[in-house]
């Protein structure tokens, strides 16, 4: 789990696991979140660096390396060192330094592909820079030990910056538009992508890797939590039309997807990849 600067800008250290941690309400945020995680649970949790471990426990059934075993973990030998992302530079969202991070070599040419898909996509120029929580995290079993995992801070562009950090800006309209058009232009790329919607543990970030979609295209998966709460708030945040978070591809979500597509010329359904992404793409540009 990542946590990064409070609004002040200050730091104030980490704690024993290598978690960065800002600020006493931080704290308290993360105490009461595994006191809820192990009361479900029926055991401790201890908080870890990056989101995997963490995100395996979170609720739902579409949790990284479900179903399928769980990832190769890798040592940092097996990985490669990077500091940009399609040209754009890295720094540490923690702490504000620009620094080189691991990672698998074939996610990091699946970030590069994001990177110059959603510069064209979004209207504010190419990226400049990327501030992060990490990719590699020496915790295994998670998708980010297996290198193949990355938490985004904030995307700063030529034109200006789309923030993740939720837990800075809460309900500001403005800013939820550009975080579900930034979310829907990295699940056209990655399956899975954890938002804000998803728990509380990603307030401060998108989480991406790539788990289920691996070397394929991304799918939508009805049956996916993840891919339900991006389609519910795209819908609700970028598109303007009412759709409840239910975190379910029910009703009222799929009349309102399908209104979409019929303003935006989109005959695939969401259930086909061109469809998907199709969908998506749209609300990118939007």
């Amino acid at each position: 789990m990542a946590n990064g600067r409070a609004k002040s800008g200050a730091w104030y250290g980490s704690i024993s696991t290598s978690v960065g941690v800002g600020g006493d309400d931080v704290v308290a945020n993360v105490n009461v979140m595994i006191h809820r995680r192990a009361f479900l649970l029926g055991a401790a949790v201890v908080p870890l660096a990056g989101c995997g471990v963490m995100d395996r426990f979170s609720s739902g059934s579409d949790v990284p390396f479900d179903g399928g075993g769980q990832p190769e973990c890798r040592v940092p030998d097996q990985l490669i060192s990077f500091d940009k992302i399609d040209g754009a530079r890295l720094s540490y969202e923690i702490t504000g330094k620009k620094q080189s991070f691991q990672a698998d070599p074939r996610f990091v040419e699946k970030l590069d592909d994001w990177a110059d898909d959603w510069a064209g996509l979004s209207g504010l120029g190419k990226i400049t820079g990327i501030s992060t929580y990490g990719a590699y995290v020496d915790k295994c079993p998670s998708m980010h030990a297996a290198g193949r995992a990355f938490d985004f801070g904030v995307v700063t562009h030529k034109k200006g910056e789309v923030s993740c950090r939720g837990d800075l800006w809460a309900d500001d309209a403005k800013r939820l538009r550009s975080y579900w058009r930034l979310a829907a232009s990295l699940s056209a790329h990655f399956t899975y992508t954890l938002t804000l919607a998803y728990n509380d543990l990603h307030l401060n970030h998108i989480h991406v890797d790539d788990a289920v979609s691996e070397d394929e295209d991304p799918t939508f998966d009805k049956d996916s939590r993840a891919q339900c709460l991006v389609v519910q708030n795209v819908v609700t945040h970028v598109f303007g039309k009412k759709c409840p978070s239910t975190a379910t591809y029910d009703a009222a979500t799929k009349e309102a997807v399908r209104d979409i597509q019929r303003e935006v010329g989109i005959k695939a359904p969401l259930a086909e990849p061109d469809g998907w992404r199709a969908f998506l793409r749209a609300a990118a540009s939007a």
